[in-house]
């Protein structure tokens, strides 16, 4: 008698490309609201004249009260019940919500008070935030449920990242573009331009809900309380390394985005935003190019690296590039600053992608551990993070623009003004670039490590069905 068959492997569960791409266009509306928001420092700041350490605070204090939030709107996420499914409700609403928020925040008026305009960006910031959180946690969430093939996953951020970098560019400009004599004023040029990415956020937020399919559409069972939601997710060793990692890849990052803008035109260009803000664009073009050009490798490289080996790469050369830098903001060639630009494109390209999706496979390990799928309570989590992160990091570049003297009224600041924006700039990213290498090579999931997990998963999952699809025995005589 021949011994019985093993059983067949289960192949991993993948959505049709199709439906990747029809998620990724959603990216579009998430990337157009908190990159346009990242404006809200510089014109604010320059052309309506708010001061740099009450604007960091009207910024600083609506992400703090969103972050508060995300994690509740995650955990209702993952919990609720319609006809409709868990996310798309969530994305339908905030979709309108961003839109109208995005187009509005610009429509302070510049003879108000400043207490009047603190108050509004305050207001609307609040109203950003908190729309932009849950459309984000919602769509990232929807994304993670594609497939379960620890690669196929770096195809799908990659296709999310490809639609990114095209909004990075994009914005790139905008700043250059509200500047053009047209509008009569940068103030008015991004009133003009805020109106645009309105319509274009509901355009393209409303694809993945129409046109994608939810595959956990309702949660499989009750959950625990949220305070209970997050102990256990915080129980997962993985979980705290990749908070981390995230934490200090973003810290550094996100003083020196809001800093080399000052660098850039009052050191770099001698106080002609024109000149600064056309070489962003540019830069954004040349490293959009080829991060494009890179991203269908991305899921071959995960495949020959491994994501966790990729990341550790990408972290290295963001390391590296953060050490570069500072010789290429050189006021005697200001286009010497994109080779910096060429240098951020394997970084996008690598670590982005890959870090992102390294949350599925967390999610796979809390189901494993917990019996639940979570996505949106781990999104929203991340989000917390980074957004407390940044509220800090905003807060921190009003201080030190406040410690350098930095004066907005004038085109020309004194040398040491200009050392003083530099080192600020510069020292913080070099730090913690090299905090999150470290993070990173610590990380303990491999992809050893998930194809054990993927295999309990599927075998438990498929026992669940086999229950529920036995036959009823008939009840005892």
């Amino acid at each position: 008698m021949s011994p019985p068959a093993a059983p067949a492997a289960v192949q991993a569960y993948s959505a049709p490309r199709r439906q990747m791409w029809f998620w990724g266009i959603g990216t579009i509306a998430d990337a157009l609201m908190i990159q346009t928001f990242a404006l809200i420092m510089p014109i604010f700041n320059t052309g309506f004249g708010l001061d740099a350490v009450l604007l960091s605070w009207a910024i600083m204090v609506p992400r703090l009260v969103d972050g508060l939030i995300d994690p509740f709107m995650g955990h209702l996420s993952d919990n609720i019940q319609t006809r409709w499914g868990r996310r798309k409700p969530f994305l339908f609403v905030t979709c309108i919500l961003g839109a109208i928020v995005v187009a509005g925040i610009w429509w302070a008026n510049p003879e108000w008070p400043k207490s009047w305009q603190f108050a509004y960006v305050v207001v609307f910031a609040t109203l950003y935030y908190t729309t932009w959180g849950t459309f984000s946690m919602s769509h990232y969430a929807l994304g993670y449920e594609l497939t379960d093939d620890y690669h196929e996953r770096a195809r799908v951020m990659a296709i999310r990242t490809v639609f990114l970098q095209f909004v990075v560019l994009a914005v790139s400009w905008t700043y250059w573009l509200a500047l053009r004599p047209v509008f009569g004023g940068e103030i008015n040029g991004i009133r003009w331009i805020g109106g645009a990415m309105g319509v274009l956020i509901i355009v393209t937020g409303l694809v993945p809900v129409f046109a994608c399919k939810e595959r956990f559409a309702r949660s499989n069972r009750k959950h625990p309380p949220i305070l209970q939601s997050m102990k256990e997710a915080f129980r997962l060793p993985a979980f705290r390394t990749y908070i981390a990692l995230r934490f200090f890849a973003a810290f550094g990052l996100v003083v020196f985005s809001q800093l080399i803008f000052y660098v850039n035109v009052y050191h770099v260009c001698a106080g002609d935003k024109s000149l600064a803000t056309k070489i962003v664009g540019i830069g954004t073009m040349l490293t959009v190019g080829i991060s494009v050009a890179i991203l269908p490798f991305v899921p071959r490289l995960s495949r020959w690296m491994g994501k966790r080996n990729a990341v550790i790469a990408g972290c290295a050369i963001a390391l590296a590039q953060a050490c570069i830098v500072p010789l290429l903001y050189n006021p005697a060639n200001p286009y010497l600053q994109l080779v910096a630009a060429a240098l951020t494109a394997p970084l996008v390209a690598v670590a982005i992608v890959l870090r992102d999706a390294i949350v599925p496979d967390i999610c796979d390990l809390d189901e494993l551990e917990n019996g639940l799928r979570r996505e949106g309570l781990f999104t929203a989590v991340v989000s917390f993070v980074y957004k407390l992160e940044v509220s800090l990091c905003v807060v921190l570049v009003g201080y030190m623009l406040q410690y350098s003297a930095f004066d907005p009224k004038v085109t020309v600041q004194a040398p040491e003004v200009l050392t003083r924006l530099q080192w600020s700039a510069f020292l913080p990213n070099i730090l913690f670039a090299g905090l999150a290498l470290v993070c990173a090579i610590r990380f303990p999931v491999t992809e050893a490590v998930m194809r054990d997990v993927r295999a309990k998963l599927d075998a438990r999952r498929a026992s669940a069905k086999e229950a529920t699809n036995a036959p009823v025995s008939a009840p005892a005589a």
